[in-house]
């Protein structure tokens, strides 16, 4: 399956950033990470360089009041893209060792780090605590200019999930940001947000797959300082042992915030997102009806599944996806049985597998090891991995021997498979797990080991099954973190996917989630335009009802196949042309444009109670000069054209009509003449 659609490289044209910008940020890592220390000047870049980047405590002491009496140690690694300093501290009485690893890019003004402590002493250290990976002042002294936080609200499966909010900071006052339960993306925050002062900012985003948390004080003069890291740490380690912290992502921007976005969206495209043959990853178009037929006797057998494979090659899909239905005892009270049922599954999912590659076709498998079930296999025979009682629990990847088992075992059913796309889901959530199997002298270790442990198990997957990739789901999108993104993509961002009639949710997703991680997607319930459009991502979840008497086909190929003439706009810059709102009377639109080809396409929607005909909208990034040849394309599938230069397409606008309510108009633009 071809990927020649999506770009290989970012473009350098207005949205990169300037020389300057870039200059500033790695002047600021070699200063504060690196053996020289040159100049910085905060003309554009709002962090001050004037104390090390992160804090802790060690017994009982600020680390400010030490830190620089420890034996300091930088290594400086220029690569192509990106410098890289190992720095580390360590501590001559108890033999401590702190270690920054950071990373500054060559083509973005952003600027990584996250830390490891190491005991190399032959005692157990004192206690360590309060570990804050980020610990900066920013530049915001102008007491009477607000500090504005654009955040998303996390996934808590409904008209709020991945929803744009602002959160205004005022000289004097504070503000804490943290999930709910230990998973990143949670319901009450998302661990990415445009920070933004005036003019500029950052764009901040925090990898850690725990209870993550972000502290801002803004003092009575208007300096902000910004602090992350674990919610809570205050731990002791023994001899040899190592722990590491969350990685933390800032990129600074000046000028257009909407820009700024884009340019995040492009880093996170080109250097943090899983690559495939040079290319971030080709979503699927994926037939999945497990929430519409898994309580059948039909469906989750052999020949059912290899019924659907069939139909997902019909429809025009690249990808089957068989979600949580092949093992002993079901969803959800066999979590923890990873074998198959014998009767409907014979042979396994091997015959299923089989027939995806005959048909090339991507095969997508359901598992949730993390999740224990009472009286399941790995509860009875595994009882010391499992946190919790006995009622169910959570499976401890913290523990060596533990995640090896799940490895291999999860490696076993890849290969004798045939699974391409590794599913991992995640119900649970594992705060209480953790912190109640602490120590009070080992506050926090738990949860390092497990997410230590999660992102090991992954990696290794990775690295036995070269073409492998990760869906990254937790009761939908309740684990999204720069560090999953590194190696996965939430191909079901929300469980409101689980369920048909809230189109209006998906759109909003699609624009408020697709800001800072442009790999998402979700399921599209019935075959109309409408429907379909409203999920439209890089990719495309058919969770249709192909069995049904009457199942309109013709329809459905239809709408897929214009998803897959759409999906490589996703791969470009994205520019919000209305409110992002999930109110039904409300107009909404959207333009996605390719810089590197000159190519786009606006999406726009009636919504079902809204009043408004239409809207005249300027477009953005359009070459003034250049003719377009612009296609409409209404709710029934007419096309009409007609020539509009750049310059008319930008300032004087595009009509954007749609009569009916609920119903959707999509243009498509591009060189006429190409």
């Amino acid at each position: 399956m071809s990927n020649d659609f999506i770009p290989t490289e970012s473009p350098r044209d207005s949205i990169s950033a300037s020389p300057a910008e870039i200059k500033q940020v790695l002047d600021w890592t070699q200063t504060v990470f690196g053996e020289t220390r040159p100049p910085v000047s905060d003309d554009i870049f709002m962090l001050s360089s004037a104390a090390v980047p992160f804090s802790f405590k060690y017994n009982g002491v600020a680390s400010s009041e030490f830190i620089s009496k420890w034996n300091r140690k930088a290594e400086k690694q220029d690569n192509a893209d990106r410098v890289c300093y190992t720095t580390s501290y360590t501590d001559p009485v108890t033999g401590l060792v702190v270690t920054a690893t950071a990373t500054a890019f060559k083509e973005y003004p952003a600027v990584e780090w996250l830390l490891n402590f190491e005991n190399t002493g032959s005692a157990d250290t004192p206690i360590i605590e309060d570990i804050r990976t980020t610990d900066v002042n920013l530049l915001t002294g102008e007491s009477k200019t607000p500090v504005v936080l654009h955040q998303l609200h996390g996934d808590s499966c409904g008209d709020l999930s991945f929803l744009p909010f602002d959160t205004m900071l005022d000289a004097g006052g504070k503000f804490t940001l943290a999930p709910s339960g230990g998973r990143p993306s949670n319901t009450t925050a998302f661990p990415f947000w445009n920070l933004q002062f005036g003019d500029r900012g950052f764009v901040t985003a925090v990898g850690w797959s725990g209870q993550w948390a972000a502290w801002f004080d803004r003092a009575a003069d208007g300096a902000t300082r910004f602090q992350s890291g674990m919610e809570k740490t205050h731990l002791l380690l023994h001899p040899g042992e190592k722990i590491r912290t969350p990685r933390v992502l800032m990129m600074s921007w000046s000028g257009d915030r909407l820009a700024a976005q884009n340019r995040f969206r492009r880093l996170m495209l080109f250097k943090y997102v899983p690559q495939e043959d040079g290319r971030p990853l080709r979503l699927p178009i994926a037939l999945q009806s497990f929430d519409r037929y898994h309580g059948t006797s039909w469906w989750p057998t052999e020949q059912g599944q290899l019924d659907a494979v069939k139909t997902a090659k019909e429809l025009g899909c690249d990808t089957y996806w068989f979600d949580a239905a092949w093992f002993v005892g079901d969803f959800p009270n066999g979590a923890g049985n990873w074998f198959y049922k014998p009767k409907e599954f014979p042979n396994g999912l091997k015959p299923i597998g089989d027939l995806c590659k005959s048909l090339d076709l991507d095969f997508v498998v359901w598992f949730e090891p993390c999740r224990v079930a009472a009286d399941t296999q790995v509860m009875r025979e595994h009882r010391a991995w499992v946190l919790g009682p006995d009622t169910g629990g959570l499976y401890n990847l913290g523990n060596p021997d533990a995640r090896r088992w799940m490895t291999d075992l999860l490696s076993q059913r890849i290969s004798e498979s045939g699974i391409t796309v590794y599913r991992e889901d995640y119900n649970i959530d594992p705060l209480a797990f953790w912190r109640a199997n602490d120590a009070p002298d080992r506050q926090g270790m738990t949860e390092i080991q497990f997410v230590e442990g999660h992102y090991a198990m992954w990696d290794e997957l990775r690295k036995r099954h070269p073409g492998l990739w990760i869906d990254n789901c937790a009761s939908g999108g309740r684990r999204i973190d720069l560090e999953t993104c590194m190696r996965s993509v939430p191909l079901w961002r929300s469980d409101t996917g689980c369920w048909a009639g809230h189109p209006e949710w998906n759109q909003t997703q699609s624009m408020g989630l697709s800001q800072f991680v442009p790999l998402n997607t979700c399921p599209g319930w019935e075959p109309t335009t409408y429907a379909f459009r409203s999920s439209g991502t890089a990719g495309a979840l058919c969770e249709l009802g192909y069995a049904d008497p009457g199942f309109p086909k013709d329809a459905a190929k239809k709408v897929i196949a214009e998803a897959r003439a759409n999906r490589k706009y996703w791969y470009g810059d994205m520019y919000p042309l209305t409110p992002i709102t999930p109110a039904l009377d409300q107009f909404f639109a959207y333009q996605l444009h390719r810089a590197d080809i000159n190519e786009g396409m606006v999406m726009a929607f009636r919504r079902p109670e809204c009043s408004t005909l239409g809207l005249i909208v300027g477009l953005n990034a359009l070459n003034a000069k250049t003719k377009y040849q612009v296609e409409f394309i209404d709710g029934d599938g007419k096309k009409t054209t007609l020539k509009m230069t750049g310059d008319e397409l930008m300032h004087a606008g595009l009509e954007l009509r749609i009569p009916r309510k609920a119903d959707s108009l999509l243009v498509r633009y591009k060189p006429a003449g190409k």
